[in-house]
């Protein structure tokens, strides 16, 4: 069985080095110096689909993003950035596909930057990680990104990102566990994944998809929470006053694509499989951040589906939405 994985991450030693000099963010790359070697090897990445039977990945920049730089280095530097991923990807382009980085906080400059990794150099989308500064993305000022992805018929992975030291403070400080525990309960373990299910949600009710469409969205970890309430967000959002043609699970099913991000479990695929169907679910992995190895491979053999859902999932739903 063909497995495409669609959300798997590379990196620069240009970039790391420019992130870890000029980033506001704190470093997001746990074992940097072990991690950065294989995030910035695609000998190894290779090596890696080879050996775990995976046929194609589809790689971005989510972690050391230049996305998070300040505002004077952002344009140049996702250039940069994704100048390499497209040489990359094209020397493998049987096996890689890229999305790319954008300075987002500049979104005319980021709308003509999508253009340009499209239309030039190949790539099949973009990646957004987390809010941008603390800023969500329903703000209008970001809409440009959003009107180019419609225009170009190319999806945007809305990917989380470090949370602001504010929220963390509020919702995760505590004086009942370790600072090292609040850190973990503020990033992987929850925060990142609640702050991006409300950045999905606000962009729904902001009206973003009723205005474009054919609007493609992908979100990872199952949905970030989203799938499980997309019924109560839809009974009683009217209630508060959302004025849109059609339920937020309308919008939600038509206009987004989720996949696990390595997060391997039965309950939650059975779930986002009966909300969405197998045409807007794909598959992915993390890596290197997480290496499931030969689960890769054993979890979506073995999960309980149909033939033709399985198809769908394991490849299918990738190649169509970013016309591999």
């Amino acid at each position: 069985m063909k497995i495409i994985t669609v959300e798997e991450h590379f990196d620069t030693p240009a970039n790391i080095k420019q992130f870890n000099a000029y980033s506001k963010v704190k470093n997001n790359n746990p074992h940097q110096e072990i991690l950065g070697k294989t995030l910035t090897n695609f000998d190894k990445r290779i090596e890696y689909m080879d050996k775990y039977g995976i046929d194609m990945q589809v790689i971005s920049d989510a972690g050391n993003s230049p996305q998070v730089l300040p505002d004077e280095y952002i344009v140049d530097a996702c250039r940069a950035q994704n100048d390499t991923l497209a040489e990359a990807v094209s020397a493998r382009s049987d096996r890689l596909a890229g999305l790319a980085a954008l300075p987002v906080n500049k979104p005319e400059e980021a709308a003509k930057e999508l253009e340009r990794a499209v239309k030039t150099l190949g790539l099949k989308g973009a990646i957004i990680s987390g809010t941008i500064d603390g800023q969500f993305l329903d703000d209008p000022k970001f809409e440009p990104i959003f009107a180019m992805a419609a225009k170009l018929d190319v999806p945007l992975y809305l990917h989380p990102g470090v949370i602001k030291d504010e929220q963390k403070a509020i919702l995760y400080d505590s004086k009942a566990y370790s600072p090292a525990l609040a850190t973990f309960m503020g990033g992987a373990a929850w925060g990142w994944h609640m702050e991006q299910g409300v950045q999905m949600v606000r962009l729904i009710i902001s009206g973003l998809m009723e205005k474009y469409p054919n609007l493609k969205l992908v979100s990872g970890h199952w949905g970030e929470f989203v799938p499980m309430f997309l019924e109560r967000l839809s009974e009683f959002l009217p209630f508060s006053g959302l004025d849109l043609p059609h339920s937020f699970e309308y919008y939600y099913k038509r206009n987004v694509y989720v996949t696990p991000s390595g997060m391997f479990t039965d309950p939650q695929l059975q779930m986002v499989l009966t909300e969405m169907g197998a045409d807007h679910l794909m598959y992915s992995e993390d890596y290197p951040y997480i290496e499931r190895k030969d689960s890769v491979k054993k979890f979506i053999t073995e999960a309980d589906l149909s033939d033709e859902q399985r198809e769908q999932f394991a490849h299918g739903t990738a190649e169509k939405l970013f016309k591999l």
